[in-house]
């Protein structure tokens, strides 16, 4: 598969990553292992990081999975987050009632699952929260819903200060061979075979006030959470300027060639990518050096094929450029690359 083609979808927070690996240290596995299988590190997951895109975070599962030996892991994680883990599950606990902090998991879920969609009803008897993924999941899927669920009870718990035997889960997939489902162990009824996750309560329940209620608290996770969504969306949109970029780097495109691909004017596009502080010729060269070195490692092309994809009409200002990145000529590194690799 080419860098191309890899998957880059942004999909999970860094927090999420952090409470899973603190349930892997709790089990006595060591995160760092882990990270390093899924090729990760700690820095990946610092405060102020981007979300893990989705390739990143399916390697991350298979190896946590297979280093705990524990199937239902997702679910025992989810269940250990603790709301101060993040502003959306402070402000979900310290919301005056369980109604109101449900509402605003439902809101601001999304800086979290970032491909997930959330959505609240509330009928006449019963208040069903359901949650859809907005692309496949593939051999994640159990461990996400499992994780949503174990998260979600938690959460509940947390607001109205008990556990919450009145909460109905509904699973996206079928009832395990044997009935043995992990979900059972923290919510007394679960029906299988639903369209989506649900979570269904009596709407009565939504009055129970919450016993973590604080005005000031609420208001200053909920202004950290809207600095979040603004820091997400500047990343979101520099991640969708590359991609649009990288389909065209043969082309060489420059910043008003390359904005109505984007659906916005060349002033917006360099409006917005300077409240990131970068600018469109910062986005190109990091493409270009990225890419040259991965065309070196994993592939015969010549020099001059190389720089031909990458936007560069004259081979020798390619040879000068990657000189500049990397402090040797394109032909030594590879051959430094190739030699790494035996």
């Amino acid at each position: 598969m080419s860098i191309q083609s890899q998957a880059a979808i942004p999909f999970v927070h860094p927090i999420y990553v952090r409470g899973v690996l603190d349930c892997l240290n709790s089990r006595g596995i060591r995160p760092s292992e882990v990270l390093a299988r899924a090729g990760l590190s700690w820095q990946d997951l610092g405060d102020g990081k981007p979300l893990l895109y989705f390739s990143v975070f399916r390697r991350f599962v298979v190896h946590a999975v297979q280093c705990s030996g524990e199937p239902a892991l997702g679910l025992i994680a989810g269940a250990m987050l603790q709301p101060y883990h993040s502003p959306v599950g402070i402000a979900a606990v310290t919301s005056p009632n369980l109604g109101q902090g449900l509402e605003f998991l439902s809101r601001h879920a999304t800086l979290i699952f970032r491909s997930m969609h959330f959505q609240l009803d509330n009928g006449p008897r019963w208040s069903t929260r359901r949650i859809r993924p907005l692309r496949p999941l593939f051999e994640t899927h159990v461990f996400v819903m499992q994780s949503i669920v174990g998260a979600h009870c938690r959460m509940v718990e947390a607001i109205v200060g008990r556990p919450v035997d009145e909460l109905t889960v509904g699973l996206p997939y079928p009832r395990p061979e044997g009935g043995d489902e992990p979900c059972l162990r923290y919510v007394r009824r679960v029906e299988f075979d639903q369209q989506c996750l649900t979570f269904q309560l009596p709407v009565d329940l939504l009055d129970c006030p919450s016993p973590s209620a604080d005005a000031k608290a609420f208001d200053a996770a909920a202004q950290a959470c809207q600095k979040m969504a603004s820091e997400l969306g500047h990343l979101e949109f520099i991640h969708r300027v590359r991609q649009a970029l990288l389909g065209r780097l043969t082309a060489n495109p420059d910043l008003n060639a390359l904005a109505p691909d984007l659906g916005v004017s060349s002033r917006t596009l360099a409006r917005r990518l300077a409240d990131a502080d970068l600018s469109f010729s910062d986005i190109k060269n990091d493409l270009r050096k990225t890419h040259a070195a991965w065309y070196l490692q994993h592939t015969e092309l010549s020099i001059e094929d190389i720089a031909s994809r990458l936007g560069y009409n004259d081979p020798t200002n390619f040879s000068r450029k990657f000189k500049d990145w990397y402090r040797v000529p394109p032909s030594k590194m590879r051959q430094s690359l190739r030699s790494s690799q035996h």
